[in-house]
């Protein structure tokens, strides 16, 4: 599924290509994506619509950061030991 951002003036935030909604607050969204999770922080953010079906998600608020987070890659014991 595709991933889309619309940030318009730092106040009105469209995300497509959610899978879930990990977290809502008025300070902090965490959002899963298809292979990464998507942290979005602000302050009195408010969900305007979401449907997770379509995979769409738009936010009212001051945004300040916005950062995409991988999968958490697994190291063996052997790796932290030699690291």
């Amino acid at each position: 599924m595709e991933n889309k951002l619309i940030l318009i003036n730092q106040s009105h935030l469209t995300i497509t290509g959610i899978k879930k909604a990990a977290a809502l607050s008025e300070n902090s969204l965490t959002l899963q994506l298809e292979n990464q999770t998507l942290n979005v922080l602000g302050s009195g953010m408010e969900v305007k619509k979401l449907d997770v079906e379509a995979g769409v998600l738009e936010v009212g608020g001051k945004i300040s950061s916005i950062k995409y987070v991988g999968p958490k890659e697994k190291v063996g014991l052997v790796k932290r030991i030699f690291k």
